[in-house]
Order: structure tokens, then C-alpha cells, then sequence
């Protein structure tokens, strides 16, 4: 009997079970009819190609076009250079800055990131740095190209093939649940995963840091190249590459330096290297400029981080955002007179900051969509009580203050390229823009 009774529990038991799978499949196949609809979205799609394939092409310098997808700029004798991201180099002839000229387009495939010394533009082809002779700016050549500096972010080492980016298209069709909650939004529009973060990064500018060194231009906070002496140094998300241009035609990478994870910016100030990250501040002695050592890390709250340094100072700025996966938009100011133990010495409330740059004791800070603004910084523990002027109107992601005694401010953003004349008397003045087509 009292089998029979265990039988009859066993038997009572099985049949629940499946009773409650068969409910949980059915209502599983509602559930996925209730998700499945029909969006409207941006989808990614990878592009390939061979090595070989990136390397049949050779930079050219065509008529001057309109400004469409505006990545980094670089200001060099006189001229300004903004990239077209991904396709090339817009050259501006600024030797007058209330009414620049577009005077010619260097299309080169794949360039993100720029910087010149002596005449010789560094920019990368993809995975490949080239170097191309502007000292007739309007009419470049090709002096030499080095394989393979760049990692690709993914490559195909039996077909040889490389993915160089991606196309992004807007498409109507029916999703399930697992596609559709994979989904981001990205301005108010539905994209893919990878659509996102491809945005994010145009959202970004990817501009060369200006620097030290006679021969040099000068370019923004926001960087991932910048020229050292010799050297230039390049950083993505995990390392930072050494690469020596002794031989500028030939230029070699002589040292890979792992940093971790999410970097983002460097910044070079006398013989020290300033490398943001979306969670800190590192500092690197570059007085042995093949093998930059850290001397320390500042730790900040997790967002995207350009840094900009002045004397005793470094002043971080730290936002929110698409891919900065960080909840607080401030800048910090940062004692770095013992650079082996930078100090915090405040944090200041900010709407959405960019880049900066600072001339004399004037601080100019891109805001994003909330334009510009800028600061006295006479006094740094106080810049906050020290707000002189804001320009609003205008979308801003970097700024350059160029040399001479004129206290001009070029500034690059979604909606162009715009130049300000800035005095505490009078503010920001725009003098001259070129608006994205």
C-alpha cells in the first residue's frame, strides 16, 4: 500500500510538471507573438577588405568639399586641418581667421587621427600610418607608409581580410524579443547594438593633441595621437603606442604599453604624458621618450574623461552620455605639484562637458549641446565663481586657442567649425564659421 501510495504521489508529481511546462512553453510562444512587431531602426552592417585592398589606394588631393561628419581638426602654420571621418582631410587656409578659406580635400580612407611635425602629417589609413609631405599643403604627396601600426578590430588572419568599419542604414522589419531588447536608443532613434557605439564615437572627437615641440601643430584635449620630441604616441581603448619618427619617412612603432581598459584621451605637458581614461587620470614620465613610465593614477567615477594641464594643475572633465556609461557631469580640478600622488582639489557642477583648452588664465570649456563657456582661472580652487561669459546655440566637443597675440578660440562640433574672439570685457565673439552641409 504504501508503495501504490508513492506511485500514486510519484505519478500525481510527474503529470504537474508537465502540466507547468507545457503552460510555460505556451505562454512562452504568446509572449514571443506579443513581442514580435515591426521597427524601425538603424542597423549596422560590417565592411571588409584585405589589406592589400587598403593598400592599392594613394592619398589624393581633390577640390575642396563641404564638411558633412567632422572628427578631429589640427591647427598647423596657419592652416587648419579637420578630418572627414573616415574618408579624409578638409584643408582651411585661416591666415585670416574672420574669413577662412576651404581651399582643397585630401581623401584618404579610414583616417580618424592626425598630427604634423616638420612639414610631415602623420594620419592612419585604416590599420597603416602614413606619411604625407604638406609643405605645399594644397598639393600633398606620399613619403611613406608603415605597415600594421594599428590593430584592426577584428581580422580574418586566413582570408587576410579586416573589418574597417561599418555601414549604417535605417531599415523597417519584424524583430523578436531577443533582437528587439538588444536594441538602444541613441537620440531619440532605435539602433542596433553596434550602431550605437559607432554613433557614440562620431559623437566624439578623436583630435590630435597639440604639443611640444617646435615643428608641431597644436591640436585639442580630446586625443588619441599626439607628438612628443621624436615620438608619437597613439592610445585606443587598452594601450598606448610608441612609435619613432627619427626616420620621418619611415616611421616605426618601438614600444606597446598595455593600460587597461577604456582609455580615451592623452594630453602631452612638458616631458609628462596625461592619459584619461573612463574611470582615471594616469601620469607617465616621458623623459626616456621610447619607454614612458607611469609615475601614478587618479581615480574618478566612471565616465568620459579629457584632461587639459596648466602649471601645477590638471583640470578633468567628466560627463554622461551614450557610451560613457557614467552618471556625473563635472569638472575636477586636480593638484598634480607631486605627480607621483595627484591631490583632488574640487569637484565643479557642469552640464555636459567636452574638451577645453586655456590661454593666459582663461579656461574655455565645450559643453555639448549647451555650447560654451568660459572661466577665470586665476584662481583655480574658485573657477566656478569665476564664470566670465556663455555662448549657447551651438553644438561643441573641442577648442584650440591659437598662438599669437590675438585671443582666438577655434571650436569644432556637430554643426561645423566656429571661431571665437574672447576678452573678459566683451566675451565670446564669433568671427567667422563654416557649417557642416
Amino acid at each position: 500500500m504504501q508503495n501504490q501510495l508513492l506511485f500514486h504521489h510519484s505519478r500525481s508529481g510527474l503529470l504537474s510538471l508537465i502540466l507547468l511546462l507545457s503552460l510555460a512553453l505556451g505562454l512562452s510562444s504568446c509572449l514571443k507573438d506579443q513581442c514580435e512587431r515591426e521597427v524601425t531602426y538603424i542597423r549596422s552592417t560590417p565592411i571588409f577588405m584585405t589589406k592589400e585592398e587598403i593598400r592599392l589606394g594613394t592619398p589624393t588631393t581633390e577640390a575642396a568639399r563641404e564638411i558633412e561628419n567632422p572628427g578631429q581638426f589640427y591647427y598647423y602654420q596657419q592652416h587648419i586641418l579637420i578630418a572627414e571621418r573616415g574618408k579624409g582631410i578638409h584643408i582651411i587656409d585661416n591666415r585670416n581667421p574672420e574669413a577662412p578659406q576651404a581651399k582643397a580635400f585630401l581623401a584618404i580612407p579610414g583616417a580618424d587621427n592626425m598630427a604634423v611635425k616638420d612639414d610631415i602629417l602623420y594620419v592612419n589609413n585604416y590599420i597603416d600610418l602614413l606619411a604625407i609631405d604638406i609643405s605645399d599643403i594644397e598639393h600633398t604627396r606620399l613619403i611613406g607608409r608603415t605597415l600594421d601600426v594599428f590593430q584592426p578590430e577584428w581580422e580574418d588572419v586566413n582570408s587576410g581580410q579586416v573589418l574597417v568599419e561599418y555601414q549604417l542604414e535605417e531599415v523597417t522589419e519584424v524583430v523578436d524579443c531577443q533582437t528587439f531588447n538588444g536594441f538602444r536608443n541613441f537620440g531619440g532613434v532605435m539602433v542596433d547594438a553596434v550602431a550605437f557605439d559607432v554613433l557614440s564615437n562620431s559623437a566624439e572627437s578623436n583630435v590630435a593633441a597639440g604639443s611640444a615641440g617646435v615643428g608641431t601643430g597644436i591640436g585639442g584635449s580630446m586625443a588619441r595621437f599626439t607628438i612628443g620630441g621624436d615620438y608619437l604616441y597613439s592610445v585606443n581603448e587598452w594601450q598606448l603606442d610608441v612609435i619613432s619618427l627619427l626616420q620621418p619617412t619611415e616611421p616605426a612603432k618601438v614600444n606597446t604599453i598595455n593600460l587597461g581598459w577604456g582609455i580615451e584621451t592623452i594630453f602631452p605637458y612638458e616631458d609628462k604624458l596625461f592619459i584619461g581614461s573612463n574611470s582615471g587620470m594616469f601620469i607617465f614620465d616621458n623623459s626616456n621618450p621610447e619607454a614612458p613610465e607611469q609615475l601614478s593614477a587618479f581615480a574618478h567615477a566612471r565616465a568620459c574623461d579629457p584632461v587639459f594641464v596648466k602649471g601645477d594643475y590638471a583640470y578633468v572633465t567628466l560627463r554622461d552620455g551614450n557610451r560613457c556609461d557614467g552618471f556625473v557631469n563635472q569638472m575636477d580640478l586636480v593638484d598634480i605639484s607631486d605627480l607621483s600622488n595627484p591631490v583632488l582639489i574640487e569637484s565643479f557642477p557642469m552640464d555636459n562637458p567636452h574638451g577645453l583648452t586655456i590661454r593666459d588664465n582663461h579656461l574655455v570649456l565645450c559643453e555639448g549641446v549647451h555650447g560654451l563657456k568660459a572661466f577665470d582661472i586665476t584662481e583655480p580652487e574658485i573657477l566656478d565663481d569665476k564664470l566670465l561669459d556663455i555662448y549657447q546655440g551651438i553644438h561643441t566637443f573641442d577648442a584650440i586657442s591659437l598662438p599669437g597675440t590675438d585671443p582666438i578660440t577655434i571650436v569644432i562640433g556637430e554643426d561645423g567649425f566656429y571661431q571665437f574672439r574672447f576678452a573678459e570685457d566683451t566675451g565670446f565673439q564669433l568671427i567667422s564659421q563654416i557649417e557642416t552641409k
